[in-house]
């Protein structure tokens, strides 16, 4: 008799987080197994755990089809390694959810970051030196042949000599600011603000506040897209650095919707 396709549905589900669960489990054995073929009495002696304990291992597995015989012992299948993998990419990735609950706690609900932005992501929810030890490269423009932000002027506040490196990409470069920060940016460095507008720098605001910023910057042969909160005082307080395609097509669609309802900025008006 045929189940209902919901039915079908949860019960895929379940086999593959039964699966995850059985990696997890079995990790170490299935590591063990990555490299060569090893015999049941090589489990025993490599993991220093009971025969018993191998044996289940190796049978659960095995029906799953992750493990299979070889030369006399068991080695794990192609499907065995990437299974490896993706538990412990999954992990990783948990691991930087957790870390940047500091952040999504701050993020407005209707901004929805996709699970691929923690996906080998950098996370730095701590002081701002220790921000730029972890992620140096990505507060770095000078290689940058492409950027587009929403509310990022945490790249004035940071390194004033952005302004020179914004200046340069020109029309390459697009800036929406929350018309706070805009105002804050024209007394904190007005001239670097007036260069960046006369250089080609597409400069425009918008009216609420947000506290967070999105910001894409392309280089040569990678893009990123950096998720940044701020502080009460309008410092960066703690970011995300995502390299992950996925991601950083997010970060493009987020920022080139603020920049659908904001309003052009002009130094001289």
């Amino acid at each position: 008799m045929s189940s209902w396709i919901g039915d079908e549905d949860e019960d895929e589900g379940g086999d593959a987080a039964d699966a995850f669960e059985a990696v997890g489990r079995r990790r170490r054995l299935l590591q063990a197994l990555s490299s060569e073929p090893l015999s049941k009495a090589d489990l025993v002696r490599a993991l220093s755990v009971s025969r018993s304990t191998v044996d289940r291992g190796v049978e659960r597995l095995v029906r799953l089809g992750l493990v299979e015989r070889s030369n006399g012992g068991f080695v794990a299948t192609s499907a065995g390694r990437v299974a490896l993998e993706t538990h412990d990419e999954a992990l990783r990735s948990m691991a930087n959810v957790l870390d940047a609950v500091p952040l999504l706690d701050r993020l407005p609900e209707s901004v929805s970051p996709p699970p691929s932005l923690f996906r080998n992501a950098v996370v730095c929810t701590s002081n701002l030196s220790e921000m730029e030890q972890r992620a140096p490269l990505d507060f770095d423009i000078s290689e940058v042949t492409t950027l587009t932000g929403f509310n990022g002027p945490f790249l004035f506040s940071i390194w004033p000599e952005a302004c020179e490196q914004l200046a340069r990409l020109g029309d390459s470069a697009t800036l929406v600011l929350s018309a706070e920060s805009l105002d804050w940016l024209s007394k904190r460095y007005p001239d670097g603000l007036d260069a960046i507008v006369d250089a080609g720098v597409r400069v425009s605001a918008v009216e609420d506040e947000p506290g967070f910023g999105v910001v894409v910057m392309d280089r040569p042969t990678t893009a990123s897209v950096t998720v940044v909160v701020y502080d009460h005082m309008g410092g960066p307080e703690a970011l995300v650095v995502s390299y992950e395609p996925s991601a950083v097509a997010w970060g493009r669609r987020l920022v080139a919707a603020r920049a659908e309802t904001a309003r052009s900025y002009r130094p001289d008006e």
